[in-house]
């Protein structure tokens, strides 16, 4: 019998998906489906309603005239057209139908015309979101540069085969249209995905079994590349081996005397800031790197596209041409999400809609220390563990009772980078589940005895916490548990991973239940693999490198229909450092947007990440390769800086009021504004020796100081630039919900004394407790309102309403952001905030992860925040830092095995 989801798409073809026509489709297949329970449908296709997407925006170097549209006409559209169907059929909207569109015209534009027979070499970055439909956007790229006239199309994917195979397996179902195993054999199989639609299939010397190998040649049956009637795909890991066999094919494939092969090659990299990169000199590149570039050199005329979400490593390449490195010259891209998509913002800011998901581990450090070794035992698994496992069984049953669609169940765990750790826990997580499994067969429906098994009792107890919302019942639960649960696999996801323990989701693709599997692993679970149907994440990694830890977020994606039972545990000071990460993207997004209007090259992309403050120690790290010690230029223009680490000292605490009343008394009377004084035109001498007097620890990466003069290279830049924009500032005290903070007496015009209250702000426990700092909750000290603070009305109107025609796919009640009104500020803002220890509300789930006030040896503590203008960047406003190595990991800003560039294969 027919799908009725795949019905219902049909039709709805390309018409926005409103609730007046879901109304309309469901009385229609009501009638094609007579007694049908048709919910599940109804379910799936309201999650789809309102659906919203808006296309990218991109930064060209205008090297490469634009040529698509001249020749849309006379390109016969097979590939492209077959595809759009494809994605109509999975569930794909109008709206996102026509993003996508959008986009891969924007993209392909910027590559070279296939049809232009000089010779030629474009180079290109993609960003996306981490989990966000990337696939979808290539794999419609590719399909028009197939119909547009390129001949030889490579997709690089990770270094492990199983996500080589993933990565295959949706280009057989998108473009190819058939199981490429079966191609490769010389069979014509059945159709499938794409291939539904058009008679056209092109050629492959790769297939979901194996990467590019001497003996797949066979399948193009003696025909040259150059003669080949439909293009050719290969799908190859970045690993040395395949990469070599491709090359050599490829020469042997040149007429005599030829140097280079003479048709267009169309190279997509996914992840590109994973292995592309060049770690090494430029005079003697990475190996992989090296291989991508002779692969390119084989073709005169050649387009390389990079996809990535983490663009940081990709804009440190050396931009010269003449280096023939893999820097995005032409082109630069960000794609924009869908409004389904739940990213880093959504889960980890303070308004996110989805920050409920996360649950506080707080109990791991014993069992899975920061610095374990391979040989680190793991006899027990935390509680915390145990709770996420056991909620992962809930949601199974959950789900399966709602009847979902989807079958696939699946959940994450990533806690180290040793493949012989990964591998014992793997050992302890099936004792543990092989005890609660017996207990849930024989106890759980038996209404008289589960509720004397502990194991039982906690799972009861886990459900009132988080699902008792679900609209599914306890008793419903208990009766389908065990049928839920009972093919769960624990499944170690890395390099050494045996063939019959992969994911392998296809082969459950038609089964009763899917795949259920509990996937532990590293690296290689953060790098470009899918789990399907993920709902349970259990993280915990101590990296701060942000590339890493995006590309560690599996959890973000889509999650029809379930996104309601979506948990991720992980520490607090990682949840804090996802939120800081969410925010600097989210910055680096909008600078693309301005640059884009301003028809900015990539270069100064490159620039702008690389100067960004917040990015000090990605930009450290990587110049590190090289030199111990490293000099680093930060721009601030449109950046705002906060001390989210404060002193723990009671006497550095009661020093720093000393210090600010004096300065706030200085300034003379202030203006009150709402509940915040402020002091207008305060030249940059005064301020810069105020923060010069004010203790301030240096885990706040801004407030480093030079590793020689032990100077501070910001308060430097502050009294000392000369840009016009930045010589007088304004000053704001907030007043908060504490006590009168004593000590800080300001005066009125008529000498009468201003009593100012202090801001109460929580103190997290983390690895860095016992250490001479406390840090802020959240690493969030002021509030989004400061940066309001200053600037007249019209020009707060002209920034929120800027910000939200730029991102239309936020929901209307989403915050703007702070950077949003810094770049209509006039004039720098200093902050200062006076802030008393408070403690969490009684039965707030962030009980454990807070200090309590009563332990913290002073109730009164100074931090500052600044914000600075959109100035013009130019060779005399950079602020210089000088870092090494010594010195950063002496104040804990890295760690000595923080490197999770690679998983332990020993």
């Amino acid at each position: 019998m027919s799908d009725p989801f795949l019905t219902a798409m049909g039709i709805i073809g390309v018409q926005d998906l409103t609730d007046d026509v879901l109304v309309s489709t469901m009385d229609v297949l009501s009638k094609i489906f007579s007694g049908m329970d048709l919910e599940p449908t109804r379910r799936r296709l309201e999650a789809m309603v309102g659906v919203s997407m808006s296309p990218g925006e991109g930064l060209s170097s205008g090297e490469i005239e634009p040529w698509l549209d001249d020749a849309r006409s006379s390109i016969t559209w097979t590939y492209w057209d077959s595809y759009v169907r494809q994605l109509q059929s999975q569930g794909f909207t109008g709206p996102v139908l026509r993003t996508i569109n959008e986009d891969t015209d924007n993209i392909l534009t910027e590559c070279g015309n296939p049809a232009d027979v000089t010779a030629w070499r474009t180079q290109g970055l993609v960003m996306g979101d981490v989990q966000s439909g990337k696939t979808a956007n290539y794999c419609g790229l590719i399909n028009k540069a197939a119909d547009a006239g390129y001949k030889v199309v490579v997709l690089l994917t990770g270094m492990i085969e199983e996500l080589r195979s993933q990565s295959q397996e949706r280009m057989d179902e998108g473009f190819v249209g058939q199981d490429s195993s079966e191609l490769i054999e010389g069979i014509r199989g059945r159709t499938i995905g794409a291939g539904r639609f058009r008679e056209a299939t092109p050629n492959v010397l790769t297939s979901i079994d194996s990467d590019f190998l001497a003996a797949n040649q066979r399948a193009l049956r003696g025909i040259p590349l150059q003669n080949l009637g439909e293009p050719l795909l290969l799908v190859l890991k970045k690993n040395t081996t395949p990469l070599t066999r491709l090359i050599k094919f490829l020469k042997g494939q040149m007429r005599h005397g030829s140097t280079q092969l003479d048709i267009p090659l169309f190279l997509v990299d996914d992840e590109a800031d994973n292995a592309s990169v060049n770690s090494k000199k430029d005079e003697d590149p990475a190996r992989i790197n090296s291989l991508i570039r002779e692969l390119m050199d084989q073709f005169r005329r050649s387009a390389y596209v990079g996809y990535t979400a983490t663009p940081f490593a990709n804009v440190f390449i050396n931009p010269d041409t003449e280096r023939k490195d893999l820097f995005p010259n032409n082109f630069i891209y960000s794609l924009r999400a869908p409004s389904t998509y739940i990213g880093a913002s959504s889960i980890f800011l303070e308004d996110g809609e989805h920050a409920n998901q996360l649950v506080d581990i707080t109990d791991a450090q014993a069992i899975f220390p920061d610095k374990h070794k391979k040989n680190l035992e793991v006899a027990e698994l935390p509680k915390s563990m145990q709770d996420a496992l056991n909620v992962f069984f809930l949601s199974c049953a959950i789900r399966d009772l709602r009847k979902e669609g989807l079958r696939h169940r699946s959940m994450l765990v990533n806690v180290t980078r040793f493949t012989e750790v990964q591998a014992r826990l793997a050992e302890t997580v099936k004792s543990y589940l092989f005890d609660l499994t017996n207990e849930i067969k024989q106890y759980l429906v038996d209404d008289d005895l589960w509720s004397r098994h502990e194991p039982l009792s906690r799972l009861h107890e886990l459900y009132i916490e988080h699902y008792r919302e679900s609209g599914v019942t306890w008793d419903q639960i208990r009766r389908k548990l065990y049928d839920s649960i009972a093919s769960v696999k624990v499944v170690t996801i890395n390099q050494k991973t045996e063939a019959e323990e992969r994911l392998n989701y296809r082969h459950y693709r038609n089964t009763e239940k899917g795949r259920r599997v509990i996937a532990i692993g590293g690296l290689t679970l953060s790098r470009g693999l899918t789990l399907e149907g993920l709902c349970v994440s259990y993280f915990y990694r101590n990296s701060r490198a942000y590339d890493t830890l995006l590309q560690m977020g599996r959890w973000f994606g889509y999650r029809p229909d379930y996104d309601d039972l979506c948990r991720v545990w992980m520490a607090p000071e990682a949840q804090d450092w996802f939120g800081h990460i969410a925010e600097v993207v989210n910055e680096l997004r909008t600078d693309i947007r301005h640059m884009h209007i301003n028809r900015l090259p990539p270069s100064r992309f490159g620039i702008r990440v690389k100067s960004h403050p917040d990015l000090l120690l990605v930009t450290a790290k990587n110049k590190m390769r090289h030199s111990k010690e490293v000099l680093i230029e930060a721009s601030f223009s449109g950046r705002g800086v906060e001390t989210t680490s404060l002193p723990k000292s009671p006497e550095a605490n009661k020093s720093n009021a000393r210090v600010t009343e004096a300065f706030l008394r200085r300034l003379g009377p202030p203006e009150q504004m709402g509940n915040r004084y402020l002091w207008r035109r305060v030249h940059s001498s005064q301020i810069s020796a105020y923060l010069a007097e004010l203790e301030i620890p240096p885990a706040n990466q801004e407030f480093m100081p030079d590793s020689k003069t032990k100077d501070k290279p910001l308060l430097s830049f502050i009294a000392e630039n000369e840009i016009e924009s930045l010589q007088y500032w304004d000053v704001c005290l907030p007043q908060g919900e504490g006590d009168t903070a004593d000590g800080i007496t300001l005066e009125n015009t008529d000498g009468s004394p201003i009593r100012v209250s202090k801001r109460k702000r929580q103190f997290e426990k983390n690895k860095s407790w016992g250490t001479d700092f406390l840090k802020v909750n959240k690493m969030r000290l002021g509030e989004i309102s400061d940066e309001k603070t200053g600037i007249e009305n019209e020009l707060i109107d002209q920034a929120e309403n800027s910000w939200r025609a730029s991102n239309p796919e936020r929901n209307s009640q989403t915050r703007v952001p702070g950077d949003a009104y810094r770049r209509v500020r006039e004039n720098p803002l200093l902050t200062v905030h006076l802030v008393q220890p408070t403690d969490p509300k009684p039965g707030s789930k962030s009980v454990n992860r807070i200090i309590p006030a009563c332990k913290i040896n002073t109730n009164f503590l100074i931090g500052v925040s600044l914000s600075f203008p959109i100035y013009e960047d130019t060779n005399l406003s950079p602020v210089r830092y000088r870092l090494n190595k010594v010195y950063l990991h002496n104040v804990g800003l890295i760690d000595d095995d923080e490197d999770d560039s690679y998983e332990d294969l020993d």
